[in-house]
């Protein structure tokens, strides 16, 4: 049991590095403190400031979901398995979908410049 619960904790703390770690220009600033407020906030479900057990399992089960999700994107053949080619192709395409939805933000910031 104690396992798991070690398990559980160093991959919130792990999830919510990576998580901050791509938030870029939004969390700008130094420091320990920086980006935890995020992660707290969405945690916190009924906004009492507190983090209550029931609300941490919630947080825990949405994150299975998610990784679940990505791993089903990942694997595109359906075998149950996910290839260094599979996981190569999803990341590639997953960066060609960033490039495509940062130049329509451009674009868009330069028509809205013109106006």
């Amino acid at each position: 049991m104690n396992k798991i619960i070690v398990f559980i904790l160093v991959s919130l703390v792990s999830v919510s590095v990576f998580a901050d770690h791509h938030k870029g220009d939004r969390n700008k600033g130094a420091g320990p403190e920086r980006g935890r407020g995020d992660f707290f906030k969405e945690a916190d479900l009924d906004g009492d400031e507190k983090v209550s057990y029931a609300e941490h399992e919630a947080m825990v089960q949405n994150m299975s979901d998610r990784g679940r999700a990505r791993f089903q994107e990942m694997d595109s053949d359906g075998d149950g398995f996910v290839t260094k080619t599979e996981a190569r192709k999803s990341r590639e395409g997953k960066k060609k979908g960033m490039r495509e939805k940062r130049k329509a933000m451009e674009n868009e910031r330069e028509t809205s410049s013109e106006d």
